[in-house]
């Protein structure tokens, strides 16, 4: 992980800062990341997008939403930030509804994760399914 997304990292999720707490969803890791850019959208949802060094092209790293715009308070336990990511009707802010309404149609699930306020999606580290056997023509 590169040292500006780790400086991020602590800035977001640290409760003394200013700047509301945030809960990560993290949809695609990288092993060495060159480059990142950091997109608000609205309602000050972020989007990171990273540049991996042995793969061309840039790739969506992660959303960060603010816990307040999932109606929850900022010492909310990661269940119920869950339970609020997995159904956005629970969700009261429109345009943070709609926006993890897309995150689910996109990428199928939103996982809990080991570190507090941290979250992945199903297609986070999907391997791929080899088939083996003998395959017919035109199937």
């Amino acid at each position: 992980m590169s040292e500006r997304l780790k400086e991020f990292y602590k800035k977001i999720h640290n409760p003394k800062n200013d700047i509301p707490i945030y809960a990560t969803i993290l949809v695609r890791s990288a092993r060495k990341l060159l480059d990142i850019k950091i997109r608000k959208e609205p309602e000050n949802i972020l989007r990171v997008i990273a540049h991996d060094e042995k793969k061309t092209g840039w790739f969506i790293h992660s959303f960060h939403i603010p816990i307040k715009n999932l109606g929850l308070s900022p010492g909310s336990k990661d269940k119920e930030i869950l339970a609020h990511l997995s159904d956005p009707n629970k969700i009261p802010n429109k345009a943070t509804k709609e926006f993890v309404e897309d995150i689910l149609r996109k990428y199928i699930n939103i996982l809990p994760e080991k570190k507090r306020n941290y979250f992945k999606t199903e297609r986070f580290k999907k391997k791929k399914e080899f088939q083996t056997g003998v395959k017919l023509k035109g199937f």
